[in-house]
């Protein structure tokens, strides 16, 4: 159990890290074509971020899943 706790600190760390390290300032970069098209940049940069969203998902169904199996490990509930 003492896993399970300390597996999201470290995941989320490294989620910070990840994004502070995306974030930094960088030269800016030159689009061609009119305004508001996509860009090679603008689609470079949305398929940059779309890893974050995939491990959001990723992170939500391993919870489900262990929350499934950890109420079906714990027996049917008590009577009353």
């Amino acid at each position: 159990m003492r896993h399970a706790a300390l597996a999201p600190a470290l995941w989320l760390a490294g989620l910070h890290g990840a994004l502070a390290q995306a974030n930094k300032d960088a030269p800016p970069i030159p689009e061609t074509g009119p305004a508001g098209s996509s860009s090679g940049a603008a689609t470079a940069a949305a398929t940059d971020f779309n890893w974050v969203w995939i491990t959001v998902l990723i992170a939500l169904a391993v919870l489900a899943l262990w929350m499934f199996a950890r109420r079906r490990q714990s027996g049917p509930p008590p009577r009353r």
